[in-house]
């Protein structure tokens, strides 16, 4: 229980307010009790990690894709969240290109060596594990104190 405040409260400071409402509270909250998160919950977290509200998947997608966070990407709504995937929209967003492999082929596996490397994930598995809802928030309040809250 003690985690979960902690990482909803980091949340809550590292992320931009104004693109936060009650709505936002309430699903960072449950997700951080799930035990599988979503490619959608990722799309979702992004972009309220990009100060922007959230909506429906497609238009969160499109959001990310403007961005170039997405691009290239097969998401699915209710797919389970990879590691990977997750290392790579990280990257992107933060514009991550001190790795000299992720620099070059910029691919999944050198995403995560990325982020390991930036202090945005732990070491502690390969890009194709399944991050859970309270990794997911973990990841994303690491990417938003990174960016220094909203881009």
């Amino acid at each position: 229980m003690k985690l979960k405040l902690a990482l909803f409260l980091a949340l809550c400071c590292a992320l931009p307010l104004a693109a936060q409402d009650i709505g936002d509270f309430t699903y960072i909250d449950d997700l951080t009790s799930r035990k599988t998160a979503t490619q959608g919950d990722a799309v979702r977290m992004f972009v309220i990690a990009l100060g922007k509200n959230p909506g429906a998947f497609n238009a969160n997608l499109q959001a990310l894709e403007k961005e170039k966070i997405s691009t290239g990407l097969k998401l699915a709504e209710n797919a389970p969240l990879r590691r990977g995937d997750a290392a790579l929209m990280a990257a992107r967003y933060l514009k991550l290109g001190d790795s000299l492999m992720y620099a070059v082929f910029k691919g999944r596996r050198y995403a995560v060596i990325a982020c390991v490397a930036n202090e945005i994930m732990d070491f502690a598995g390969g890009e194709w594990d399944v991050l859970s809802g309270g990794e997911l928030v973990e990841l994303i309040g690491r990417v938003s104190e990174k960016a220094g809250g909203a881009k």
